[in-house]
This record gives structure tokens, C-alpha cells and sequence, in this order.
């Protein structure tokens, strides 16, 4: 069921009004049977291992409350953890056993990955004394079952958001509003920006019929297609919470304006990066005892990242690289600070700004390749044409983008679009477009999502794609 699709609008209007209508106490036994009807919708093995996998991490917090300790913890967490594992690697691993991938193909549930974490971050804070252990298996069901988070996360934690289900909030006119302008921003993004950039990386499939510089504009197509794709999930997820009265931390803080990488992973899926950050970095040592423990905990976390997104090797190769990149950074930093020091560049100063931007972005893109392909021996092959002379004309510029299928008027409207994203990421980089909206006066807020429904309407793409994280 699709955030954009009638039948998802007319299940969360009947959602809003039975949640609202009910008194707090009923409100939970809502929520589950909404989680129920949204996960059968993907099909009933949604449900069964959704089910499951709660019913696993209820009973090992139960056996916690009564002294299980890391016993209950380890057998909770590999309760989720074997099933994810199974699903996304044995039809790889499989090989040439292809009815054994077909058929996990076919029973991979939605969202497995992401209610899995969640179930994760429950069994934790209950072995930290951060949560009691909960009784009912009713509000475990309504956290790591919430459909809004069910199929792309965001992962929020049970800490935060378990508390909020226990004691539904009353209705805050302002957080409401606020999730509206949510829906609408996502519906932006989503419509008018990732679903039509979606069109134009065809030459990351077939490099060869296609100029080095029709690569090079694919890859961005496909850069700001992934970024815009998972942060209208992400601002919808959180709108659609929001009107619930349930608050939700960010997700995204201006990733593609950050000036290097470890600042990028700090505001990139950042319910997940955290989430890798507390459970694996930290645990293994992190930078806490010394260089080896500090290069062995960084790699394993960022292969465990890649990993995460599947079995392609492509993607423990994009972990991998990124884990490069904060190692390396972290070595060459007093180089570096003594080349800005004899250029006469402060910390923040525009020109070292620009620069790290510049160079950030340039390694974030590169990387891409990898998670677009999963196959290295693709990867190669997009790096050897890309490795071709590109000639500086204007007639090469053209044909460049024409065989990409762009036109003029498609260049100039998703470049100002592009440009509205970036200017409200920009204005929201401290503090999250969340908050960055609730500043506004509300007839700004109003406008804002008029603007967005408009723009919507006359220029968002026919139908809705599938959002790119709903395959992890």
C-alpha cells in the first residue's frame, strides 16, 4: 500500500478518525489492528514474521524482567536477526539453486529489516533499565509494527516512541499542522523530483551506448533520485505519525550539504546510522582504545551497513568505501588543517566550506556506483567509460543530455525544483525541516503546502514508483 495511493489516503483517513475518536486508553488496540490490515496488505507473510519476530522480542524482555540477562538478549536479538539474515543472503549463497531464490524472493516480508532493528532497540533498553519490560504483547505489537514505519523505517526507538504509544498524547493543533506540511513536502519530493529523476540514469545500465558525461549526469540523476526518493518516505512516515500526535526525531538533516564524510553519516538515514553507531561501533570499541580498535570497529561497522542493503557485493564494497573515507580523513586531518592554516583558512571559512562540500559530494557520488550496481565487474565497466576524454564543446554538452532524454524544458523545470529542495534543505540544515516548518507563521505553512499540492498536480510524475528502500 503506497503513502501516495488512494487506498492508503482512504485507510489513514479512517486511521485519523477512529485514533481521535476513541478515548487514549483504546487508542493502542487501534493502532494494532491498523498494523494488522497494513501488513496483510503486502500479503500474509508480512504479517506472520511482523508477528513473530514481536512475539520473540516480547518473550525474551519478559525473561529479562525476571533475570534472563544476556541469555534472553542474545536469544531476542538472533530471533530477528537469523530470519533478516536468512531472507536477504541463502538464494545468493544458493547460487545456482534457482528455485530456492525464487521462493525466498517470493516469502521475503516487508520491511523485515527495519521492524527487525526496532525489535532490537526494545530488547536493548529493557536490558539497560531504559524501559520495563511490557506485559502486554498489545504495545510491543503497536511499536515495531507502526505501518507508517513498517515498510522503509525511519527506526525509532523504542525509548522514544514505545512511551508515546503507552500514553497516547492529546491532540496538538500545531504538531498536526506541522505533520500536513510533512505529507505535502514528501509528496514534493517524491512526485516532482525522485520519480522523474528515476528517468534519466539509463546510461548506469548501458555505459557503452551512452558519452562519458551521459554517465557522469546519470550518476547525479541517480544520486539526487535516491536522496529524494528516501526523504519523501522519511517526511511522510513522519508526517502521518505527526497527525497522530506522535513525534518522531529526523531522518535526514541536509545530507548532500555536509563538508565531509563523517559530517554526511551524521545526517544520512540517520535513524540507521545511529543505530550502527550504538549498537556495533560503540560496543567494538570505537574510538575509545587506540588506532587498531578504532580502524577494526569503523569497518566492520560500515560492512555491516553495506551488508545490511543485501547480498550483492556491490553494496559491502559501498560500505567499505565509506569506511575508507572516515579512516582516511581522520589520518590526513592535521595535514590538512596545517595546508588550511599556511592558506590563511579558518574553520568555516567559505572557500574551506566550499571546498569540503565540493570534495564530499564528489566521494558520496562515486560511491553510489557501487550500491547502484551491486555487481563490481558493472562497476568496472561504468569506470572504464567513464575514464574516457570528455571534449569540451557545446555540441558534445547537448548530445550528452539528449541522449539521456532530457529536453529543455524538463532540464529547466527539475532544476528549479532541485533548487527549491536545496534551498529548504539549506535553510533547515541545523535543525531539521520539521522544525524549520513549525517557525514559520502559520498562513507561511499554509502557502507552503498549497505551493507543494500545486506543483504536485501540474508537474509530479504519472503514477508512483516504488520507494527505493522498500526493497531492504
Amino acid at each position: 500500500m503506497n503513502f501516495l495511493s488512494l487506498s492508503f489516503l482512504g485507510f489513514g483517513v479512517v486511521v485519523f478518525a477512529v485514533w481521535w475518536a476513541l478515548p487514549a486508553r483504546f487508542r493502542p488496540w487501534a493502532l494494532a489492528a491498523a498494523n494488522v490490515y497494513f501488513a496483510l496488505s503486502f500479503g500474509l507473510q508480512a504479517l506472520a514474521a511482523l508477528a513473530l519476530i514481536t512475539a520473540a522480542g516480547w518473550a525474551c524482555g519478559l525473561w529479562m524482567a525476571h533475570g534472563g540477562g544476556r541469555a534472553a538478549l542474545a536469544v531476542g536479538v538472533l530471533a530477528g536477526v537469523l530470519p533478516l539474515a536468512g531472507y536477504k543472503y541463502l538464494p545468493a549463497l544458493a547460487g545456482r539453486w534457482q528455485a530456492l531464490a525464487s521462493f525466498a524472493d517470493l516469502l521475503m516480508p516487508v520491511g523485515i529489516s527495519f521492524f527487525v532493528f526496532k525489535n532490537i532497540t526494545y530488547l536493548v533498553a529493557v536490558y539497560k533499565g531504559a524501559l520495563p519490560a511490557e506485559k502486554n504483547p498489545l504495545y510491543c505489537f503497536a511499536y515495531t509494527g507502526f505501518f507508517a514505519q513498517l515498510t522503509s523505517g525511519p527506526i525509532q526507538r523504542a525509548e522514544s516512541f514505545l512511551p508515546q504509544l503507552k500514553n497516547p498524547p492529546a491532540f496538538d493543533r500545531a504538531l498536526a499542522l506541522n505533520g500536513c506540511v510533512r505529507l505535502c513536502w514528501g509528496m514534493f519530493l517524491k512526485k516532482c523530483l525522485a520519480d522523474h529523476f528515476a528517468a534519466y540514469y539509463n546510461a548506469l545500465y548501458q555505459p557503452d551506448h551512452y558519452y562519458s558525461l551521459g554517465i557522469v549526469w546519470s550518476l547525479a540523476a541517480y544520486s539526487l533520485y535516491i536522496y529524494f526518493d528516501f526523504a519523501s518516505y522519511s517526511q511522510l512516515s513522519i508526517g502521518v505519525a505527526n497527525l497522530l500526535g506522535l513525534r518522531c526525531e529526523e531522518n535526514f538533516l541536509s545530507p548532500y550539504l555536509s563538508r565531509s564524510v563523517g559530517e554526511f553519516w551524521r545526517r544520512w538515514h540517520i535513524s540507521l546510522s545511529s543505530f550502527l553507531r550504538d549498537y556495533i561501533y560503540i560496543p567494538l570499541g570505537g574510538s575509545r582504545h587506540g588506532v587498531p580498535v578504532l580502524i577494526l570497529a569503523t569497518m566492520v561497522t560500515f560492512l555491516v551497513s553495506g551488508a545490511w542493503h543485501g547480498a550483492a557485493l556491490g553494496f559491502v564494497v559501498w560500505g567499505g568505501l565509506h569506511g575508507v573515507y572516515l579512516l582516511a580523513g581522520r589520518a590526513t586531518r592535521p595535514l590538512r588543517e596545517n595546508a588550511w592554516a599556511l592558506l590563511r583558512q579558518k574553520p568555516g571559512s567559505p572557500v574551506r566550506s566550499a571546498v569540503g562540500w565540493a570534495v564530499t559530494l564528489v566521494l558520496v557520488c562515486f560511491a553510489w556506483i557501487f550500491f547502484f550496481s551491486g555487481d563490481v565487474g558493472q562497476v568496472r565497466l561504468l569506470l572504464s567509460y567513464l575514464a574516457r576524454p570528455i571534449p569540451f564543446s557545446v555540441q558534445y554538452l547537448k548530445e550528452s543530455f539528449t541522449q539521456l532524454g532530457y529536453t529543455a524544458a524538463v532540464m529547466a523545470r527539475l532544476g528549479l525544483f532541485a533548487l527549491a529542495a536545496f534551498g529548504v534543505d539549506f535553510a533547515a540544515r541545523k535543525d531539521g525541516f520539521g522544525r524549520w516548518a513549525a517557525a514559520r507563521r502559520g498562513w507561511v505553512q499554509v502557502l507552503f503546502c498549497y505551493g507543494c499540492v500545486f506543483a504536485t498536480l501540474f508537474w509530479g510524475a504519472a503514477g508512483t514508483l516504488q520507494n527505493i528502500y522498500f526493497q531492504f
